[in-house]
Parts: C-alpha cells; structure tokens; sequence
C-alpha cells in the first residue's frame, strides 16, 4: 500500500504533518523527493538545509564567469530564492525531507530516495527550446502578477488544491517543455520508483513525502504505469550556452519581483 503525502517545501505545517504521519503510521518504507545526490550532499553537510549568506546572484555569475557549470549555476540560482523564500516564514527549504529522514530513522524504517538524478532535470530544464525560454522572459511580468495574487493572502494557501492546479495548468498551457522537464517527468520517474518498491516489497507499508505539486500526476501514473515513457526520463540533451541567457534573465526577474513582494508585505 501507498499513500502520498504533499508538502510545501518551506512550511512549517508541512513538517509537522510529515512528522504525524510517519510517527502515527510506522511504515516499512518512507520514500522521499530526493536524489542520490541530494541526499549525500545533505549528509555532507551534516543535514543542515540553509544555504550560506553570501551566495546571492552576483556571486553565482562570477562563479559562472569562472568556469562554473551551467546545471550548477541554474541549480544555485534555484536554491537561493528557495533560500529566501524559507526565511519568511521561518522554515528552510527542503525542511519537510529532512522531517521524513529523521522520522524514518526514528521508527526504524526503511528510506527509499524515488526522485531522479537532480543533474538530469536541470539538463532538461537547460535544453527547453529557445523560443519558450523567450516566452518565459516576455510572459514573466504575467505569471509573477498571478503568483503576486496568491501570496497577498495566506502564503500556505497555495498549498490548496485548487490554486496548485491553477499554477500547473498555467504553466503546462504557457511553458509545456518546461512543466515536463519540472513537473511530469518526475512524476512519471517518481511513480515508476513507487512502483518498484511495491514490486519489491510487496507486503510493505509505503509512505511518500512529496511536493503537493506532484501529487496528481503520480497517482495517475500510479493507476495508469502504461502511459509511463522511462526512455525518456533518463537522456541528456545538447545544451546552448548561447541559449541559457533568457532562462537567467528570467529567474534574475522572478528573484527580484519576490523580493520586492515581500518587502512590502511586510
């Protein structure tokens, strides 16, 4: 049996509730939204998820100037507004993993890690074609005005399922590479490692702590394993150079835009 649990990476009510349900359940798996990579690196760093005060934009380009390379810049680029995001409402990124870990290990269970290869995704983020890139830069001030709209009320409102559904339809409709590359893909990936658990341990009580945008598309793919395309999932793509410049001056403009918006909702 599975049953997936979605959180929202930087609250505190996600951490409780990973918390309860792992304490409450005693499963004989806890499977978690993370990579081999991301769990050594967590391990490295002695399972502490904030990341250090002088990283900001300018210190991830000069590292870039440097020879840094292009998943690790988009990858630092990522965790930094992750990073500013938690400091607002007290919980660091990534909290609600580090919950499931300590949990599993609490109660003697096993960890499964069903995400795929953090490298793959960020190649897959960086070969969207040029003209979606683009298209993310020119409809930026469009897609932060419909964020905007939700982070005026309640921040952990989005965790509802109607305004998750709202920003992945917006995203599938507007930016669909981008929304497979982020979003089904890893469904798809996540699901197929769900599934091979349960093929594995067919006894076992599973539980999966997952984002709440990943709910869905899991378990469709959970119900329906036919539609899933592994082929695909694990590919490297050719990567412009030339073309990351939209994707940067992007994410340059969604870090700035949140930063002003919580200037003033304060």
């Amino acid at each position: 049996m599975i049953r997936l649990i979605g959180t929202g990476h930087i609250f505190e009510k996600s951490v409780q509730a990973v918390e309860k349900s792992v304490d409450g359940e005693k499963p004989d798996i806890v499977a978690i939204e993370l990579d081999g990579k991301r769990f050594a690196a967590l391990e490295a760093r002695g399972w502490r998820l904030d990341l250090p005060e002088e990283t900001s934009i300018v210190s991830l380009l000069k590292d870039a100037v440097r020879g840094g390379s292009l998943p690790v810049l988009l990858e630092g680029f990522l965790a930094m507004i992750q990073r500013d995001l938690g400091r607002q409402f007290g919980v660091h990124a990534g909290s609600d993993m580090l919950a499931a870990i300590h949990s599993a290990r609490k109660i003697g269970c096993k960890i499964a890690l069903i995400d795929r290869d953090i490298n793959i995704t960020l190649n897959h983020v960086l070969s969207i074609p040029l003209k979606e890139k683009l298209r993310l830069f020119s409809r930026g001030g469009k897609e932060m005005e419909m964020l905007g709209s939700l982070l005026g009320t309640n921040i952990e409102d989005i965790l509802e399922e109607k305004n998750i559904e709202k920003i992945l339809h917006e995203l599938r409709q507007t930016l669909p590479m981008l929304y497979s590359a982020l979003v089904d893909e890893r469904d798809m990936y996540m699901a197929q490692a769900l599934l091979k658990l349960m093929g594995c341990f067919p006894e076992a009580n599973i539980v999966a702590v997952v984002g709440a945008g990943h709910l869905k598309g899991i378990d469709h793919y959970l119900r329906n394993p036919e539609g899933i395309k592994m082929e695909k999932l694990s590919e490297l793509r050719p990567v412009s150079k030339i073309q990351l410049l939209p994707l940067l001056i992007s994410l340059i403009f969604v870090y700035i835009f949140m930063k002003i918006k919580f200037r003033f909702r304060r």
